[in-house]
Order: C-alpha cells, then sequence, then structure tokens
C-alpha cells in the first residue's frame, strides 16, 4: 500500500483524524515528507524580545522581521531623536559586519537587563549601557532566530538528537529571505519506520533548532507526506 497524507492549516501544529483509521498491521510501513510550502513571515522580533529601553523609555517593537537599521530607525522614530551625537537626545545602533557584532551610542543609558528587552538580538548580554560611550556587543548578532525547521510527526521513529530519541520527520534550513516563498522539496526523501499499527490521527509540528514552536505568524502551510510498505 503507499498513501499520499496532506496537512494544511495556519497553524505550527497540523493535525488530521482519520476514520476508519488507516490499518497498517499486515506490513512494515515507512513515512518521508515530499514537500512542504509556506511564506517566511517568522519574525526574529516578538513579544518575548521587543521591549528597547531608552532612559526611562521602554520602547515596544512590533513584532516583525528586522535588520539592525530597521531597529534603529524605528526606535528613532518612536523617540522623535536622531542619530546626530551633537543632539541632545541621539542614537546610533550600528552592524559591524566584519566582526559581526553591534555597536551601540546613546545619549542616555541602555537597560539590556530588564526583561524582554531586544538585547540578545543585538548580541549584548543582560547588562546596562551607559551613556554618551561607544559600546560595542559582547556576542554575535542573532539577528536570525531560526536556522533551522525540524518537522516532528508522531507516527514515526528512527531519529535522535543529541543522542535522545525523538521524532523529526525531517529538517532543513530556511534559503529564502523573510516576505519569500519557503519551498521545500527533498531531492532524496528518507523514510523513518512506522511505529503505529493503526492511524487514527496525524500531528505534525514545526520546531526551530533548540526545539521550540516556531511562529508563522498565521501564514498558510502545506506538507505532503508518503507513506508506504517498507518491502
Amino acid at each position: 500500500m503507499s498513501l499520499t497524507l496532506t496537512l494544511s492549516g495556519n497553524s505550527s501544529i497540523l493535525t488530521a483524524d482519520y476514520f476508519p483509521p488507516i490499518d497498517l498491521s499486515q506490513e512494515s510501513y515507512v513515512c518521508g515528507l515530499v514537500d512542504f510550502q509556506t511564506y517566511n513571515s517568522i519574525p526574529n522580533v516578538d513579544i518575548d524580545n521587543n521591549i528597547f529601553p531608552f532612559g526611562i523609555t521602554s520602547i515596544k517593537t512590533p513584532t516583525g522581521s528586522y535588520e539592525i537599521s530597521d531597529i534603529e530607525k524605528y526606535v528613532k522614530t518612536e523617540l522623535g531623536i536622531s542619530n546626530k551625537p551633537s543632539e541632545k537626545k541621539f542614537l546610533q545602533i550600528r552592524p559591524n559586519n566584519n566582526t559581526l557584532k553591534c555597536e551601540i551610542y546613546s545619549s542616555e543609558e541602555i537597560d539590556f537587563k530588564k526583561e524582554k528587552t531586544i538585547g540578545e538580538l543585538l548580541g549584548f548580554s543582560k547588562k546596562k549601557l551607559e551613556p554618551k560611550k561607544l559600546h560595542v556587543s559582547d556576542l554575535f548578532v542573532d539577528i536570525n532566530k531560526i536556522n533551522i525547521i525540524r518537522v516532528e510527526c508522531n507516527i514515526i521513529t528512527g531519529t535522535y538528537i543529541n543522542g535522545e530519541e525523538a521524532h523529526i520527520l525531517h529538517e532543513f534550513s530556511i534559503g529564502v529571505g523573510p516576505g519569500y516563498k519557503i519551498i521545500e522539496v527533498p531531492r532524496n526523501v528518507i523514510y523513518l519506520p512506522v511505529t503505529f499499527k493503526r492511524v487514527s490521527s496525524l500531528t505534525i509540528k514545526f520546531l526551530d533548532q533548540n526545539g521550540r514552536l516556531i511562529n508563522f505568524r498565521g501564514e498558510t502551510i502545506t506538507i505532503r507526506l508518503h507513506l508506504k510498505s517498507e518491502k
């Protein structure tokens, strides 16, 4: 028997119920990912890291995909300030493409010790930045929060992550920028053993490299699996 299972939805968790259940009791079966499609609306700034503290003011950046220049522009616009040190209030946020770090020069103290700040994305650990002093991030800029997309499937086995058994059907890197369509079609489908003898429900989760659900911001996700006899 050979079946194609397609799931589509607007969530990082897709489920499907089958009635009657798919009977796999007569043979051993394997499953593989055939294709995955959605749009890259994955944010690097969301409610967990959207605060930019500037003196006594905290600017909340809307959820979205930002470059460092976008962050600087938004914060300055909200504060109504410039990037000229000659002004009473100013802010400069600059990427250093050679060191992969970020440089900040500001008229006010910037307290990245506060919760949910954008500091880590800019490469700064939890600390305060003194005013009117050039600060270079102690870490690399982490502008891309998602390195890979992991497709977890509840009916398969045969994968391990750091020595622990997992249910990862497929994983891949995002090869397009924000706003572009993600199309993943494996050149060679890797088939993994199916653990169930009767499939009454199927659950697919989309995780990042740290095992967290990915926020696709309501974009439609379509995934197609191939279920077949191992023989």
